[in-house]
């Protein structure tokens, strides 16, 4: 039985309430940006417990890329945990064959407890957790549109909307940037939140970054890109 913030069980939803994103660490990365849970922070998360051996996790990974496109502008993160015995390189062809559009790990360590795959959690962007069970549940979808909300609250509130969110226009469209070390990153910048820049390779993953470790000249770009 899958358990939400919405259950009618006062045990089950206290047992939600106690679970956060920041007891999980979700091992080593296989494909797209690395993942931790400082890199997830202030973000609404899903966290999809999926393996190569599992028909009904390669089902529902499409519908994991829409939605990672969809409300990538909203802030949306999502974090394939592979949790099946595999080679990386077994992992890695059905990352490329299925095109899947977010970072996919090894490794997850986390308090969960279940017994099968695929499983969700869905995260509020303070990092509690507000469901956790099988995606195709209907509990899922309202759970990741309540995730959503908590981004648009916080950004509102907090006065950092993003120019060009709305349409999905990035802040700087791609562009080789270069850190304090001299070294390259080609993406473009999506959104700046908290000093942390989301940037969105070419292909269409995202990694965060901490705008103050760019070089002065880079910085003078991104405040230009913020000025009305």
């Amino acid at each position: 039985m899958p358990v939400s913030a919405w259950s009618a069980d006062k045990e089950e939803a206290a047992a939600v309430a106690q679970v956060n994103l920041s007891q999980f660490s979700f091992g080593k990365t296989l494909a797209g940006a690395e993942v931790t849970a400082e890199s997830l922070k202030g973000s609404p998360v899903i966290v999809e417990f999926w393996g190569v051996n599992c028909g009904p996790c390669l089902a529902a990974m499409p519908m994991f890329n829409s939605l990672a496109k969809r409300y990538e502008s909203k802030g949306l993160k999502i974090v394939g945990a592979h949790s099946q015995s595999a080679t990386d390189e077994e992992v890695q062809k059905v990352v490329k064959t299925l095109k899947i559009k977010f970072p996919v790990t090894s490794g997850a360590q986390h308090p969960l407890k279940f017994s099968g795959i695929p499983h969700s959690a869905v995260f509020a962007s303070d990092g509690s957790m507000l469901f956790e069970g099988h995606p195709t549940d209907k509990e899922f979808d309202r759970a990741v549109k309540a995730a959503l909300k908590t981004a648009a609250g916080k950004e509102k509130e907090a006065g950092e909307e993003v120019p060009g969110a709305k349409a999905g226009a990035p802040l700087v469209a791609e562009r080789t940037w270069t850190n304090a070390d001299g070294k390259p990153l080609a993406a473009a910048l999506v959104k700046i939140a908290q000093g942390k820049g989301t940037f969105r390779r070419k292909d269409g993953t995202t990694f965060t970054y901490d705008i103050a470790k760019l070089s002065s000249s880079d910085q003078e770009l991104i405040a230009a890109a913020q000025k009305p």
